[in-house]
């Protein structure tokens, strides 16, 4: 829930300019966040969330271990499993029904009494199932008659293996910017070296030229998008939270996001 917050309220700063706050969003817009990207095409909205995290909500960073057994749940169609559930009933019906015209039969008589019960656990099982999936779809705010499993289970999936990736990506773009840094100082100090040998105008210029280009670069990357005027993200997460809106049930927006256009579109289940 943390996790969404922090992207409703991204998605509020990034549109603050042109609407009022929304209240939430549908849980397909999360495919969304790789297609808003930065202006040098290099990096995704979710690099920048990823970022946000880790180094302002990091209670928030491994998010996705409360959420193992989603993979599990997409690969079970819940659909057919009730599916054979009915089909076992209408099974135990028909024996029942045989039984009826051979009550002498003791084989059919054995294989109910022994049945029966399990069957009846099945499908209290299935009811459970069925009641607990409908719950959390309601609590996202979605229908359940119009988000059958297939489709709510791999969003989070797909959110959790893009947003891993996002991680890995930032740590290696970390790490290079590290190199980076080394090689400046290592220019730096070179440059210094040189300069005590008095090297010529153009050598001494060319490398000047680099050791800027090599700063600018470092400058571009750590920019972060959370650093708004006067910590807006946290302020919205903090204004949500005080008028009780980031509670996603029965509450949602549909989301367009998009560096030139409105984020959302308000909509209300």
């Amino acid at each position: 829930k943390k996790i969404l917050e922090i992207i409703l309220a991204l998605g509020n700063y990034m549109n603050s300019s042109k609407r009022g706050a929304v209240y939430g969003f549908k849980l397909q817009s999360l495919d969304l966040l790789l297609d808003t990207k930065s202006t040098d095409r290099k990096q995704t909205l979710l690099h920048y969330i990823s970022n946000v995290v880790k180094e302002k909500y990091q209670q928030v960073c491994l998010f996705y271990n409360e959420l193992h057994y989603v993979e599990k749940a997409a690969a079970v169609s819940l659909e057919n499993v009730l599916l054979d559930v009915k089909e076992l009933q209408r099974g135990l019906d028909l024996t029942k029904r045989e039984y009826t015209m051979h009550d002498h039969n003791t084989m059919l008589k054995e294989f109910i009494h022994n049945n029966e019960g399990k069957l009846k656990k099945l499908q209290d099982d299935a009811k459970i199932a069925q009641d607990a999936f409908d719950d959390a779809v309601k609590y996202f705010g979605e229908n359940p008659k119009t988000t059958p499993p297939s489709v709510f289970f791999p969003v989070f999936v797909r959110f959790v293996k893009a947003y891993k990736q996002a991680e890995e990506e930032n740590e290696l773009r970390k790490k290079q910017e590290q190199a980076l840094m080394e090689k400046l100082l290592e220019q730096e100090a070179l440059l210094e070296q040189q300069d005590q040998k008095s090297p010529s105008h153009k050598t001494k210029r060319q490398q000047q030229e680099l050791i800027a280009e090599l700063r600018r670069r470092q400058i571009k990357d750590n920019r972060h998008v959370y650093e708004g005027k006067d910590g807006a993200i946290e302020d919205i997460i903090t204004a949500l939270k005080k008028n009780n809106i980031t509670k996603f049930p029965n509450v949602h927006s549909r989301v367009r996001i998009s560096s030139s256009t409105p984020m959302v579109e308000d909509t209300q289940s």
